[in-house]
């Protein structure tokens, strides 16, 4: 831990890192599906395809009436209509110049996402910056959601808007948290948290931007989603694929799920519902009462966004690209504490969720048969978003109770300075040539407090 002191061993250790990772992200993320011809499989086989129909005024989710939408995969549009709808002037157009404005757009809404999010965490220090950039471009759902051109790069960027304005006091942010839900319902809870801590002005708008793109967004559609296509896909999967807990649960209910039973059987979706609930009531009574400091509203929205797979009956590993936010959020709290117990459990996170669901990938492809080995591994992902929560709250619990070690270290010094105010006998400034460093400060270590 010495040498992660060093400053200048820091700058050596993101420069090592940083070129490859930055190189690499290059590649997959622009070059291949630039100038080689990439394919982006679920916004051309999916999402263009509702839209086309949507624009000829056909249903779109035809699919889901004959091969059923039991599972959030494959060609099945399972969204609400409104993105079909906003993708209508796309119809038609040259498959290239798709990609190309897809991936350009997905790429501008991650940058965004990591300015805006700095910015609201007032991230200063160059190397925390690099590092946390460094931690983006290497998280594997980010390469996963450009590869397959989905909309959860939008999300994140809405979402980076919304913190913005969450830890500023800004009602517009509610803007962009209701337009997000109202693309894809996943960040529901969030909608929780602002109701929870009385931003009524912030709610107001999430419902009205929420209300207002249903409502123009093919709305003769909105029925059949909400009460066929919304229920049949929430009802949960045991596909290796889902990471939530009520995968796990249907795993373990029904281990034929595990490849290829679509579903969830009556008695794993009871368990699911009333984890989900479970864990949406722990998180708030956890939280206590709504914050109002920058860094408690910091923690507030990242407990919740770190929650939100784990209360979902799905959650797949593109979905998961969402939770970069609360990871920007714990190392930014926890590095400049030297809370290596937080830092541990986000990078556990961080390795589950993008290096080791790669790896069950690359065994399931090769023809790997040992099904204990695999059915171990497709649990690394809800493990994960369990350690990225629990370190969620154990933040939020040093934080409320000033038991991180920044806080009993000046809390010593006060102690200290009081118990001097009382003592009859002046200190004595003692020098010495030899115990003095007058060696200074390095320059840019600036701690986040």
């Amino acid at each position: 831990m010495a040498a992660i002191e060093n400053r200048r061993f820091r700058s050596l250790l993101l420069v090592v890192s940083g070129v490859p990772i930055a190189a690499t992200y290059l590649w997959q993320a622009l070059v291949q599906p630039i100038f080689l011809g990439g394919y982006l499989g679920d916004f051309q086989e999916s999402y263009l395809r509702a839209a086309g129909r949507v624009a000829s005024g056909t249903d779109p989710y035809d699919l889901c009436a004959s091969m059923g939408c039991l599972e959030p995969t494959g060609p099945q549009y399972v969204m609400p209509p409104v993105l079909a709808w906003l993708l209508q002037p796309l119809v038609g157009v040259d498959s290239h110049l798709i990609t190309v404005g897809a991936v350009l757009l997905l790429n501008a809404c991650l940058a965004l996402f990591m300015w805006l999010t700095l910015r609201a965490l007032r991230v200063t220090d160059w190397q925390l910056a690099s590092f946390l950039v460094l931690v983006t471009l290497a998280f594997e759902p980010v390469i996963g959601n450009v590869a397959e051109g989905q909309v959860n790069l939008v999300l994140l960027a809405l979402s980076g808007v919304w913190f913005w304005a969450w830890i500023e006091g800004r009602w517009w942010g509610g803007l962009a948290l209701g337009s997000a839900i109202a693309l894809k319902l996943i960040q529901g809870p969030v909608a929780v948290l602002v109701l929870w801590a009385r931003r009524w002005a912030m709610f107001g708008a999430a419902a009205a931007a929420g209300f207002v793109l249903w409502l123009i967004g093919a709305p003769q559609y909105l029925f059949e989603y909400l009460f066929k296509v919304l229920p049949s896909v929430s009802g949960g999967t045991g596909f290796f694929e889902n990471h939530s807990p009520g995968g796990t649960i249907t795993r373990l209910v029904d281990p034929q799920t595990f490849f290829a039973v679509p579903g969830s059987s009556v008695a794993a979706r009871i368990v699911t519902d009333a984890t989900s609930v479970a864990i949406l009531v722990i998180t708030l009574m956890l939280l206590g009462r709504p914050a109002t400091t920058r860094t408690g509203l910091a923690l507030e929205a990242a407990a919740v966004v770190a929650a939100t797979p784990l209360i979902a009956s799905y959650s797949w590993g593109t979905h998961l690209v969402l939770l970069l936010l609360p990871m920007y959020v714990l190392i930014v709290w926890a590095a400049p504490r030297r809370d290596w117990q937080v830092l541990g459990l986000v990078a556990g996170t961080w390795l589950l969720i993008g290096p080791g669901h790669k790896l069950l990938q690359a065994l399931l492809v090769t023809g790997y048969s040992n099904i204990g080995v695999l059915r171990v591994m497709a649990e690394f992902g809800v493990v994960g978003l369990l350690a990225l929560w629990a370190a969620c709250l154990l933040a939020l619990r040093r934080s409320a109770n000033r038991l991180d070690s920044t806080d009993q270290h000046r809390a010593h010094e006060q102690k200290d300075d009081s118990a001097r105010e009382h003592d009859p006998v002046a200190p004595v400034a003692v020098r010495s040539v030899q115990g003095v460093d007058q060696r200074p400060a390095e320059k840019g270590d600036h701690r986040l407090r």
